[in-house]
């Protein structure tokens, strides 16, 4: 999504509005979800670079037949049933294989082989365009947005993405949770992540974006994984039932042989581009609610935190 160009569709789709926090759950600053997702400090992120490597696992190009629903209204249910009977233990077991099955997807597509006709996926427009100039006329309610554009941080950030961006293997360029379908049979789950417009008994699901997909850096797509779950799932569950989806997933990728972890820079400028994005989708064009407003505030906050968080705290860890 280019939130410079003409024309953008700015509305949020339906099925994450359905997912998104009440008032002020995510206007207070914490640590960011994303962190335990985070792949090692390091100048050079080990990645496998050939084609070899990749297990010979066809990726489907169709979306599964009856009884397939997206991931987005599986999780809605889901979080209902959880808000009307708590969080039993069956509901665990069942929000873990989602995240499992959403997961192996992910695997599955990063192990897809590479041939000479793999096409080259654009890369993200927060990595190549620069933050639009109306973010700075927005009002002061919407967030540190004066802060994350004035910190070095954030840039060196993005400049570090950009230029440690590996093109080495099938990426999916925006696998969001509406771009997930879900199939059960005989007591398992698989999910499948969609590549082009299908239809399913939910509806339509979003169509990719031309030149999304293709050969291109498979953290992002575990960032944009990440992200989307702590934007969009977290804020559903209750504290109290001490549920960690974000974690969840990205013990599961690991298990599931995913090596694709994100680098913290990834992750702040997955969490840049999310805040621009739904800035974009929320306010221009229209005045936002006061609940936008304080969930807006709270989506600034997260790549300055992301940022904040210095490389000290192993060292201080090693004293103790």
């Amino acid at each position: 999504m280019s939130v410079l160009a003409e024309g953008v569709d700015r509305q949020p789709t339906a099925r994450v509005i359905a997912l998104r926090p009440s008032a002020g759950r995510h206007a207070a600053v914490g640590r960011s979800p994303e962190v335990v997702g985070l792949g090692p400090d390091v100048d050079e992120p080990v990645h496998p670079g050939a084609t070899g490597r990749h297990a010979d696992v066809p990726v489907p190009t169709q979306a599964p037949g009856t009884g397939a629903r997206s991931l987005v209204r599986e999780l809605e249910d889901l979080a209902e049933q959880m808000h009307a009977h708590g969080a039993l233990p069956s509901l665990r077991v069942d929000l873990r294989e989602l995240l499992a099955a959403w997961a192996a997807a992910l695997v599955r597509l990063h192990r897809t082989p590479l041939t000479p006709t793999t096409p080259v996926a654009e890369l993200p427009w927060v990595l190549t365009e620069p933050l639009p100039d109306w973010l700075d006329a927005l009002p002061g309610d919407t967030g540190l947005v004066w802060a994350v554009r004035a910190h070095p941080g954030i840039r060196r950030a993005v400049d570090e993405t950009r230029r440690s961006w590996l093109t080495v293997q099938w990426v999916h360029g925006d696998p969001t949770g509406d771009e997930v379908v879900v199939t059960r049979t005989r007591g398992s789950v698989r999910a499948v992540l969609v590549g082009a417009e299908r239809d399913t008994p939910d509806g339509p699901l979003p169509p990719a974006r031309n030149g999304r997909s293709g050969c291109g850096d498979p953290r992002w797509d575990v960032a944009t994984a990440l992200d989307w779950l702590a934007l969009a799932l977290g804020p559903a569950l209750d504290p109290a039932w001490h549920l960690d989806p974000v974690a969840t997933f990205a013990h599961q990728y690991r298990e599931l042989g995913g090596d694709a972890l994100p680098s913290r820079a990834t992750a702040v400028a997955r969490t840049l581009a999310s805040a621009v994005e739904w800035t974009a989708q929320l306010t221009l064009d229209r005045e936002p609610t006061d609940d936008e407003r304080a969930w807006l505030s709270g989506l600034w906050s997260r790549p300055l935190e992301l940022v904040g968080r210095t490389r000290t705290a192993p060292a201080a860890t090693r004293r103790s």
